[in-house]
């Protein structure tokens, strides 16, 4: 249970220095396309989805032994 709880630590951090960095705000600009358009920012809103994914998922399993 607490490999599970560091991981989720582990995953919220990374999600929160990613959301915090320039990369990000440009990535959800607004705008027609916002940053999707641009590969870079591309990845850099696939990274936080897929973080958002994992920190999800690891609550839920948190919540399945609690």
């Amino acid at each position: 249970m607490e490999h599970l709880r560091a991981e989720l630590d582990k995953a919220t951090a990374a999600l929160r220095e990613l959301m915090a960095g320039w990369p990000y705000a440009y990535a959800m600009a607004g705008g027609c396309h916002g940053g999707s358009e641009h590969p870079v920012l591309r990845a850099v809103r696939d990274e936080a989805d897929a973080l958002r994914t994992r920190c999800g998922d690891l609550a839920a399993r948190i919540a399945e032994h609690s």
